[in-house]
């Protein structure tokens, strides 16, 4: 990973340039009037933007959402009044979470500027980047909201009123775009490309690590699509042809400990810590010492805490005093019910570790959770045992978070149903419960959306303030949308109830 000094004024640049609002601001990459066009940026400068500003959203944003959506975080109800009130009572409505939308949709206008660039020079590896990242980011709008503009988003004044894509459609073109991403980068003249070397925050400049990537987020949008296509003989097909590529010689896979990260300097200073430190962590200058807000109200859950201590699965994961520590006087890891009063520990040093820490796009264990899920069913053949790839998401997971043990505790799990191989029934459940374990606090969104997917961790308790039945499925489309885009969004006919009885198009459950 680069670790180059942190420019300040280039990234204030770049968020002005990328996040003036308009009538239209998600679907719109606009220019600030009185700086440079926003054509006339390079790739070189763009990509900056489109690699550290949406990686916030899905640290902050979406990790919150996800946490609380399932019993990971709770809240410090001993010094805040009715923490995550909205979240635990599920008032999901127009304006809940509304950001994720709005913010993704901004700054993945720059990946599309950088997709669209026109010049003399050789900018195939910047595109390809940029198609990778793009896929990446746009899976998780479909995955939180289903149908979206995707075809005319990012027109700017050529397209105020996007239309929206069938969501299948969507996931189907974003497979297109990896897969072009990954031919630019196999078939350019790599004497004359300009390189990446300089710019590149998260791989720099390796177009093998790059590709290795790309084939990770096509995997994780097949792996999506297996539940569907067990009922659905096209989609079967459909995926099944898809694979062929990924059983090629030239497919390869994030492995043990390949994280992917962006970092760009990050500093002990307002406005460059990491995004995960700025918003969790503590006061700038003062690690460890006077925490943020939002630091100070999270918490795990007593679910979440029994079930890492042994209480409930026989097996102490050392992972737990690494997610979290305790607080106050507090002697041993403590969790509080969604709703409830108690006073949980806080935030770890696993999760936690320094301002200037690693932003996470897609950890190892999610990665080798993927293989493992795709080989367990039969789909990709990478020469590895989906057991093996099981256990590696478990080791890069402790290892992740700085926790020893990992083979001890493979070893003591291996015989216990839904947290080790050869004792589960169900091996997806498994897989699931550990990707669980492995991005709690981490990337809560993904949580969300595999447990939607297959209803696993099973058995989670929802919120004790909570007059839902079940958790929601979805995110609903922002008030952003009914200002703007009235026309396009209006058949939908959304209402609160929507987000828990409609179903993105993949959830057969």
């Amino acid at each position: 990973m680069k670790n180059t000094t942190y420019i300040k004024t280039l990234i204030l640049f770049l968020t002005l340039t990328t996040m003036t609002i308009s009538c239209q601001d998600y679907l719109d990459v606009n220019t600030d009037p009185n700086g440079p066009d926003l054509e006339n940026l390079t790739p070189e400068i763009l990509l900056a933007a489109g690699q550290t500003r949406p990686v916030e959203v899905l640290m902050n944003d979406m990790n919150q959402l996800g946490n609380t959506m399932l019993a990971t975080w709770s809240g410090n109800s001993q010094q805040f009044q009715t923490p995550f009130n909205a979240e635990f009572t599920h008032q999901i409505n127009a304006d809940f979470y509304d950001q994720i939308w709005d913010r993704l949709y901004i700054r993945t206008g720059t990946l599309t500027q950088i997709i669209n660039f026109e010049s003399d020079g050789n900018y195939d590896y910047y595109k390809a980047v940029a198609k990778i990242l793009k896929s990446f980011y746009f899976q998780y709008l479909v995955d939180l909201y289903g149908d979206i503009p995707y075809s005319q988003a990012h027109m700017r004044g050529d397209n105020l009123f996007a239309e929206y894509d069938n969501q299948l459609d969507v996931y189907k073109a974003l497979v297109d775009q990896i897969d072009e991403a990954i031919s630019l980068i196999n078939s350019t003249d790599a004497d004359t490309a300009v390189s990446l070397s300089g710019s590149d925050y998260m791989f720099d400049g390796n177009v093998e690590e790059w590709k290795k990537f790309g084939y990770t987020v096509k995997l994780k949008l097949l792996v999506r699509l297996m539940n569907l296509a067990e009922q659905d003989s096209s989609i079967m097909t459909y995926i099944q042809g898809e694979f062929a590529t990924l059983n090629s010689p030239d497919a390869t896979f994030l492995g043990l400990n390949e994280n992917v990260t962006v970092n760009p300097g990050y500093a002990d200073e307002t406005s460059k810590m990491s995004p995960f430190a700025e918003v969790y962590g503590y006061n700038a200058g003062d690690f460890g010492g006077i925490a943020t807000n939002a630091h100070n109200v999270v918490g795990p859950t007593t679910f979440l805490v029994e079930f890492l201590n042994g209480t409930t699965t026989g097996v102490f994961d050392n992972r737990l005093e690494r997610f979290y520590m305790t607080r106050g006087s507090q002697t041993e890891i403590t969790g509080n019910t969604q709703g409830g009063v108690g006073l949980p520990s806080e935030i770890g040093p696993g999760l936690l570790s320094a301002p200037e820490q690693d932003a996470m796009i897609m950890t190892a264990a999610e990665a080798l959770l993927l293989q493992a899920e795709a080989v367990h069913r039969g789909y990709l053949s990478n020469g590895q045992s989906a057991k093996s790839l099981f256990e590696d998401a478990i080791r890069s997971s402790f290892n992740l978070v700085g926790a020893d043990g990992a083979d001890a505790y493979i070893m003591s799990a291996n015989s216990v149903d839904k947290i080790g191989w050869d004792g589960s029934i169900n091996k997806i459940e498994a897989i699931i419960t550990q990707k669980w374990i492995a991005l709690g606090g981490i990337n809560g969104a993904e949580t969300w959306i595999e447990h939607t997917r297959t209803g696993f961790p099973a058995n989670m308790p929802l919120s004790e303030i909570t007059t839902r039945t079940s958790r929601p499925n979805r995110l609903l489309y922002p008030t952003s949308e009914y200002v703007g885009n009235t026309a396009n969004v209006s058949v939908y006919g959304q209402t609160p109830d929507s987000a828990f009885n409609t179903t993105i198009f993949w959830d057969v459950n």
